[in-house]
């Protein structure tokens, strides 16, 4: 008779066995355990044997070899900007013989646990690293930097000398701002997320920079810090709507639509009562009446240049660290209408 294992043994059982982390283990197995102590790898391996642990990419036959896939570390799935950047580098990477492998965050720090061993096993050629705070982990906890071919965008939080592909941030933030200025509006609300990552700094900057040139400065009491999500704007339109607001600034397309939704189930009207711009032009925006005036980002053109530069890092190792800032192009919808000195529409 065969008896099965009620729960198959995981790399977090012998990190446990072992009195160390998974990220140890995960390397020691993979025989980048250089830095450790020959005690450390001795009570790892015994703790394998112990336990029975062999992971799949050992069955595989893949310690030491990389396959052509490429990982792909994004904040949230569930966003359109980042699945429609997970579809475009997809779209760029295959018909060069690549295959992105999507790895989203979600929040959760398990998922991030678990990704280091995916990429300690050695199976991914390279890095795309797009998630804050997730980003900085995965580097600290490997040492792979110099190992692993890494692009960083978006919201990757490093200070490092890496490949880099980005968009005008800062410039973008300004042309928004600038457009609603010379619309008259002179009271705006910012709905923002409650911690700015490094990308998000730049583009707040811009807007900063357009209220300077107009003598103006942006309000404290106008700046809503929310969820990051369609969620946060219908929580921040409760808020604003108690403002002397006239135009709203979302942070991206997915909390402006939550900002339309909470406006109108306050009976309140874009852009009658509210002009409203977000940020990505994103494809559902074509189907929300009003249609959102928005920054739009050149997803397909990141995702072009995220896989060209990783190719080349791939192919040439030394070469130095290419940075590449895209710009961005304002689209004008429905949602922005100009006031004029008294606040009104005309």
């Amino acid at each position: 008779m065969i008896h099965l294992k009620a729960n198959k043994t995981t790399i977090k059982d012998v990190a446990l066995k072992a009195g160390i982390s998974v990220t140890a283990v995960s390397l020691i197995l993979n025989g980048k355990g250089e830095r450790f102590s020959s005690e450390t790898k001795r009570k790892v391996h015994q703790a394998q044997l112990e336990l029975d642990y062999y992971p799949d990419y050992y069955a595989r036959g893949l310690v030491g070899q990389r396959n052509n896939s490429i990982g792909v570390v994004i904040p949230n799935i569930k966003n359109p900007f980042f699945s429609s950047l997970a579809l475009s580098i997809e779209q760029a990477a295959i018909p060069k013989g690549y295959f992105p492998q999507i790895f989203s965050v979600n929040g959760f720090k398990e998922n991030i646990d678990y990704f280091i061993e995916q990429f300690a096993s050695g199976t991914q050629k390279g890095l795309v690293l797009a998630a804050p705070g997730a980003s900085k982990e995965i580097v600290d906890k490997l040492s792979i930097h110099n190992d692993i071919p890494m692009v960083l965008t978006d919201q990757a939080d490093l200070n490092t000398d890496d490949d880099r592909v980005l968009i005008a941030e800062e410039k973008s933030g300004k042309e928004i701002a600038h457009y609603l200025l010379s619309l008259g509006h002179k009271r705006v609300a910012f709905v923002i997320p409650r911690k700015l990552t490094m990308n998000l700094v730049k583009r707040f900057t811009g807007y900063t920079e357009a209220f300077i040139e107009y003598g103006l400065e942006v309000s404290e009491d106008l700046i809503f810090r929310t969820d990051f999500g369609p969620e946060g704007g219908v929580k921040a339109a409760k808020e604003i709507i108690k403002t002397d607001a006239t135009a709203i600034i979302a942070i991206n397309d997915d909390v402006a639509m939550g900002v339309f939704k909470g406006l109108h189930s306050l009976g309140k009207s874009v852009p009658g009562d509210y002009s409203i711009v977000g940020f990505d032009d994103f494809n559902l925006n074509k189907y929300l009446i009003p249609s959102l005036t928005t920054m739009a980002q050149p997803i397909e053109l990141i995702g072009q240049k995220i896989v060209e530069l990783m190719i080349e890092r791939i192919q040439y190792p030394n070469r130095p660290s290419k940075r590449i800032v895209l710009d961005t192009k304002l689209k004008i919808g429905d949602s922005t209408r100009q006031i004029n000195e008294g606040g009104r529409v005309l």
